[in-house]
């Protein structure tokens, strides 16, 4: 195993990232062309999994099973935009996408950008794309979805990840801009996490959140995410429920840690892979956790859990695999994740830093079109160029964002 040592502080510390001009230069300019790209087009777009929002497969046959899944699949890997612009699949507004965007210009306004307008606008959306008919702030996808390995979900029902992306974003926005209407919905969507998610494990010292109210699912990242933001907003509010309920979700995370330091997406036969992102929405969420709480009894876990991480989903390039045992394909989503999840851990693994750097030097060599988006895969023999909003341009520029951001902190502390 690699050595690493990873103190655990009492909060967010910026990482000191090291970087040269050039390489600054580049990432910078990369960052504005993809918001350039993402502005020009209002924030709206397509999804991986959008198909069956086109009017030809509203109905009929496209919606039994086992076609509609198939449908999404094919939308999903081949033809991309040519597809669903024969199919009339119209671009549209994703909740998750806001919620992401939102992270990203806090970052950019603690760059010194004037953002303010534009997360306002964002808020608002959001507010406008809650799931209707709902007593707490909640969001689901614009899409229905479903999938022969997980729940289904139809479209704006609400679910425990775009509700996480979401309400951070929101948090985000309080704490940056000391926004009241934004810390109020964030506020809402953790009494929607309190008191509408089910409780899949309910035990003492146990506890897992449903991936939504529909269900009693045993999906370990989207569980863990729930308890980083009861957590995070613990430490801002003081209360003792939620900071109980944070420990109890992450007992469970680190109960369902395998010997070598992984985890699988979820407890069922069906769910048995270990991929690269939920990988990291893991080890983020115990960060977190740890760090908003001051708790170290999981140290050695987060430990064993990095070290997995580190070893077993890069190539010697920096490229992120896929799975932990494939490279392919590498996924526009894994890159964006990886630079968020070696950000995290940069202030705590000396090689944190230059990691995050070099898989974004990588990522925007490799993955960036001319003209600012990023393609979704790059398969061994070909690239799946279409350029998915929420999957890979809301994503990166949240990463870019929080990159730039810590890059630009350290320049300006001090010696």
């Amino acid at each position: 195993m690699i050595p690493i040592t990873i103190p655990i502080g009492s909060g967010r510390a910026n990482p000191a990232v090291q970087c040269s001009a050039t390489e600054l230069q580049l990432l910078v300019s990369s960052r504005k062309r993809l918001q350039e790209w993402i502005s020009a087009r209002d924030f709206a777009g397509y999804d991986p999994y959008d198909v069956l929002n086109s009017p030809y497969l509203a109905k009929g046959i496209a919606r039994t099973w086992p076609i509609n899944i198939l449908l999404i699949q094919i939308g999903r890997r081949f033809v991309g935009e040519r597809l669903r612009r024969w199919l009339d699949v119209p671009v549209s507004k994703n909740p998750k996408t806001l919620g992401l965007l939102l992270s990203a210009l806090c970052d950019l306004s603690q760059c010194g950008e004037d953002v303010r307008r534009v997360t306002m606008s964002l808020k608002g959306d959001l507010a406008q794309l809650r799931s209707p008919d709902r007593e707490f702030c909640c969001w689901g996808y614009n899409f229905d979805f479903f999938s022969a390995r997980g729940p289904a979900m139809l479209a704006f029902r609400p679910n425990a990840i775009a509700t996480y992306f979401c309400a951070q974003g929101l948090l985000d926005m309080a704490e940056t801009f000391y926004d009241v209407g934004a810390r109020e919905m964030a506020e809402s969507a953790a009494r929607f996490f309190q008191q509408r998610l089910n409780r899949s494990v309910d035990e003492p010292d146990k506890l897992c959140f449903s991936y939504t109210p529909d269900n009693h699912s045993v999906i370990y990242n989207s569980s863990a995410l729930v308890a980083a933001f009861l957590a995070r907003l613990s430490r801002l509010s003081g209360g003792t429920e939620t900071r109980d309920l944070s420990r109890r979700a992450m007992n469970f995370l680190v109960a369902s840690q395998r010997p070598d330091g992984s985890w699988l997406y979820g407890n069922e036969s069906r769910q048995r892979w270990i991929d690269h992102f939920h990988t990291g929405y893991n080890l983020c969420a115990l960060l977190d956790y740890m760090e908003q709480c001051d708790d170290r009894s999981f140290e050695a876990s987060l430990v064993k859990g990095y070290e997995f991480y580190i070893q077993h989903l890069f190539d010697a390039t920096g490229a992120p695999k896929y799975f932990h045992n494939s490279l392919y394909p590498i996924d526009i989503h894994s890159c964006s994740q990886a630079i968020l999840t070696l950000l995290a851990f940069a202030d705590r693994d000396p090689s944190g830093q230059e990691r995050a750097i070099r898989t974004a030097l990588w990522t925007i060599r490799n993955m960036q079109a001319p003209e600012g988006f990023f393609y979704f895969q790059r398969h061994r023999c070909w690239t799946n160029r279409t350029a998915f909003m929420r999957w890979g341009q809301a994503w990166m520029l949240h990463a870019l964002a929080r990159l730039e951001c810590a890059i630009r902190a350290v320049k300006q502390s001090p010696v």
